[in-house]
């Protein structure tokens, strides 16, 4: 059964690399128009504590010690919303590639 979860965690992890760096190489109007929506999307599909402490932390560049103490949580509660922000959005991503992949192959 954790064999099952391993592989679902790299697969999940392989996929979200791969968006990331296919969005890295466009500098467009429409990579512009992409991330403002992707932003409203993932803000849509996280807590708001955890779309808050991911924007800090990857947005703004916080470290955890930082965020803690803007936000007035302890570090292990930062950690948490972190890990658990960064899982729903592999998943959501590995997702989409998924669909994406399903509807233009």
């Amino acid at each position: 059964m954790r064999t099952s979860g391993l592989f679902e965690r790299e697969a999940d992890r392989a996929a979200y690399e791969d968006y990331v760096a296919a969005l890295a190489g466009d500098d467009s109007a429409f990579r512009a128009a992409f991330r403002e929506a992707f932003f409203r999307a993932l803000k849509e599909q996280l807590t708001g504590r955890q779309y808050e402490v991911l924007w800090l932390n990857e947005v703004e560049g916080l470290s955890g010690k930082e965020i803690a103490y803007k936000l007035g949580i302890s570090q292990s509660a930062v950690s948490r919303h972190l890990t658990r922000g960064k899982t729903r959005l592999r998943r959501l991503l590995a997702y989409n590639l998924e669909l994406r992949n399903q509807s233009f192959s």
